[in-house]
């Protein structure tokens, strides 16, 4: 839980987010089991992400064929659906392999 709570402060640093008053997380389980945080930033236009104890991000919404895609272009935050069929994956661009797949959020 330490381990966490430290990758987040890291990674609100990183955004910045004293500057912001629009913060919104979210915890989501993803197949395997793995747990992943996201931490939305300024009306959901940028996003950082926590997983297996690494900060990803900050990652900046870019266009997408369908839903939402977030990327620095070392990693991907993509999101697709909404409510209770929203689903998301993680994607490391430097490995060229998907790191969470299947990730619905905790309601």
């Amino acid at each position: 839980m330490r381990a966490w709570m430290w990758s987040m402060w890291v990674f609100v640093g990183l955004l910045g987010l004293a500057q912001s008053a629009e913060v919104v997380q979210r915890t989501y389980r993803c197949a395997g089991g793995v747990q992943i945080r996201a931490v939305y930033q300024n009306n959901f236009d940028r996003v950082g992400v926590v997983f297996n104890n690494q900060t990803y991000g900050p990652l900046f919404q870019v266009e997408a064929a369908s839903g939402v895609k977030y990327s620095d272009g070392r990693a991907t935050w993509w999101l697709k659906g909404s409510g209770s069929s929203e689903e998301a994956m993680l994607i490391s661009e430097r490995a060229g392999r998907i790191l969470a797949k299947a990730c619905k959020p905790v309601r």
